[in-house]
């Protein structure tokens, strides 16, 4: 027995390994580095964002090299009358099973931990990657394409030489009280300020319109300082670990939300308080209650996607025991059909429920109970028969 289920884990992993490695190097170096140099990307730069894109790879790729592991394993063994021989042996098939189920299950913890880490480390450094080089990433997109949009800014020119652009427009978006700014030059260059993460334009002959203010011409240079926002790390968050982290911002802004929603729903309205007022409580109202109620879902969310690897595996193992075929692709598609067209959109639905507030944040499981069920109905049924 030992044998056995040592030869059925060993295979799928063998298989998922071999399927997930040619799948990331298939999506970095043929999709995203592709890109970023094609975009006009540094190679310097698009190496350092290479290992921050691939734990968010990972968590997508995760289940469906599973769930293929799976079907070639045991379309396999079915097609070779393995499974038949097991059960001549008087060995209940339930025993090749479980061991990939208990794979499965460790891997859906795997996927979970993606989805931690691409938000407390992934993301925050590839934020931090372009936004320190933010000038460079300007010049390349805008050599490339003549046009350049990130964080607010909008820049659209005629032409680059080295680091001069010619004839810029340059739109900076409102930011909160900040109102929005137009900036048209004859030519300009950009640098990036790190100390004050903000990137300096400086523009030669043109003029400047503030939405609201009025418009100036300057004759000469100008220096326009557009702020990149906060660091999103926080210093006191260095020891901790991703979860811990995760489960500490989640945590404050629920709390946060909730105080915010509830001063809100107080009866501070009186018989005197103008309409706009109102609206605009309302408004700040609606506003906090969508938020604290997407806060709430997240942390399920992303248990519920862990757990999509479990739900693969336990309805491509039976599927692929009835096929009784070699053809590994086949059954694989035979698998992934359902998946694509009831899993995906119910899983969409469940999430869409829980952030707008109408269910609570378990409907998120809403897919995975579907497909734990109909695939532990199917792997009896295929025990029985």
């Amino acid at each position: 027995m030992a044998t056995l289920r040592r030869y059925v884990i060993l295979e799928t992993l063998k298989i998922f390994l071999v399927t997930i490695a040619v799948t990331l190097l298939l999506m970095v170096l043929g999709g995203g580095a592709k890109e970023g140099l094609k975009q006009g990307l540094p190679p310097q730069m698009v190496a350092q964002l290479v290992p921050y894109m691939v734990p968010e790879m990972l968590r997508f790729t995760i289940p469906g090299c599973l769930l293929f592991a799976v079907c070639t394993v045991f379309s396999r063994m079915t097609a070779a009358q393995e499974i038949t021989a097991v059960k001549a042996l008087g060995i209940n098939p339930l025993a090749l099973i479980w061991p990939v189920l208990i794979l499965a299950y460790g891997l859906s913890l795997a996927t979970f931990a993606m989805y931690d880490l691409c938000a407390v480390w992934s993301r925050p450094n590839l934020r931090r990657i372009v936004e320190d080089s933010v000038d460079r990433v300007a010049y390349g997109f805008l050599t490339t394409n003549g046009s350049f949009q990130s964080q607010g800014i909008s820049i659209v020119v005629k032409g680059v030489q080295g680091d001069r652009l010619f004839q810029p427009v340059i739109t900076v978006a409102a930011r909160g009280p900040r109102p929005a700014v137009t900036l048209v030059a004859k030519q300009a260059r950009l640098k990036m300020d790190r100390d004050a993460n903000a990137l300096r334009i400086e523009c030669d002959q043109g003029w400047l319109d503030v939405a609201g203010r009025g418009t100036f011409h300057f004759p000469d240079r100008f220096i326009q300082a557009v702020s990149l926002g906060e660091p999103d790390l926080c210093p006191e968050e260095n020891h901790l670990s991703p979860a811990a982290i995760r489960a500490r911002r989640i945590r404050s802004q629920i709390i946060r939300e909730q105080r915010l929603v509830a001063s809100l729903q107080s009866p501070q309205t009186t018989a005197t308080e103008i309409q706009p007022a109102s609206d605009r409580r309302n408004g700040e109202l609606q506003s906090h209650q969508a938020r604290l109620f997407r806060l709430q879902a997240e942390v399920p969310r992303r248990w519920a996607n862990g757990f999509g690897c479990l739900c693969f595996a336990l309805l491509g193992i039976p599927i692929a025991m009835h096929s009784r075929s070699s053809d590994t692709m086949s059954v694989f598609f035979l698998c992934f059909l359902p998946i694509l067209l009831v899993y995906y959109p119910l899983l969409v639905t469940g999430e869409n429920l829980a952030r707008a507030g109408v269910y609570p944040a378990w409907s998120v499981w809403l897919a995975n109970a579907v497909f734990l069920a109909v695939g532990a109905a199917l792997t009896w049924r295929s025990l029985k028969h």
